[in-house]
């Protein structure tokens, strides 16, 4: 028995041919996944309306808008963690500044929130919600913290809890911050991330907080990758490292948000 493909799935596998230079057909994909044209048709649509392709008669072809470099996927959690050390350990530090004593946050996973959760020790009467799963042996170490975590599916590759159960168990909180990080962030495109379930989780994070603090180191600046988030308008601050160059923190800074940069002066130790 073939195995069912979600529709994320689907979209993510066309959108990797088209970002590869192939012109796709509504027949052929159709047969493929084993759904009606009408259903390919609706998924081309939504490709388009994301910027990503221009659909044609019966099929679509590289939007001309779009260079390829349009990021699809991404390395697991343990390769990322292996990346980038001292940057995400300055961003880490100058996040937790932003966190004042007695404040409710939202945390979600990533190599860079990791070390946000690090330099939170000083802090005191912390409330964390959180669905990742990476985070806990650090945030179990604070002195004084309260964290909830909310139920879900365990994505493996994220050491994450996604779906409509991590969902649901954000829906009952509502806190002062949210430190998020984000696989993409672009002046033009927003703040974008290569996998939808994860994207669902973030929005609600942002939509529950009254002020969302990004983490990301500076390769993260001027990419864009499949799933658009949110505007660079629903960030409040970016916390980024002092690799990033002028150009992309001037065209940030003029979306709204208020950037930190974080400066790398020696590298932290290995990654066990």
């Amino acid at each position: 028995m073939k195995q069912k493909v979600f529709r994320e799935e689907r979209l993510q596998s066309i959108a990797d041919r088209v970002l590869a230079g192939s012109r796709v057909y509504v027949e052929e994909l159709a047969r493929e996944f084993s759904v009606s044209p009408s259903s390919i048709r609706i998924d081309l649509a939504e490709l388009e309306t994301r910027g990503l392709l221009t659909r044609t008669h019966g099929g679509a072809i590289l939007s001309e808008k779009v260079d390829g470099h349009v990021i699809t996927q991404k390395s697991s959690l343990e390769m990322r963690r292996r990346l980038h050390l001292a940057e995400k350990d300055a961003i880490g530090r100058a996040a937790a500044a932003l966190i004042d004593d007695g404040d409710t946050l939202m945390m979600d996973g990533g190599s860079t929130t990791l070390y946000v959760a690090r330099h939170l020790a000083a802090k005191r009467n912390l409330t964390v919600i959180t669905n990742a799963v990476s985070l806990l042996p650090d945030l179990m170490t604070l002195p004084d913290v309260q964290i909830y975590v909310t139920g879900g599916l365990l994505d493996l590759s994220f050491a994450t809890l996604l779906g409509d159960l991590a969902i649901d168990g954000l829906s009952h909180f509502r806190t002062a911050k949210a430190v998020l990080g984000i696989d993409g962030i672009s002046a033009g495109s927003g703040l974008s991330v290569t996998n939808a379930f994860v994207a669902a989780t973030k929005r609600k994070m942002i939509a529950a907080s009254e002020q969302v603090i990004v983490v990301s180191d500076h390769t993260k600046l001027d990419q864009v990758c499949l799933i658009p988030l949110a505007p660079l308008s629903d960030m409040d601050y970016l916390v980024t490292d002092d690799g990033a160059t002028t150009e992309s923190v001037e065209a940030i800074r003029r979306c709204g948000a208020r950037v930190i940069l974080a400066r790398v002066e020696q590298a932290p130790p290995s990654e066990a």
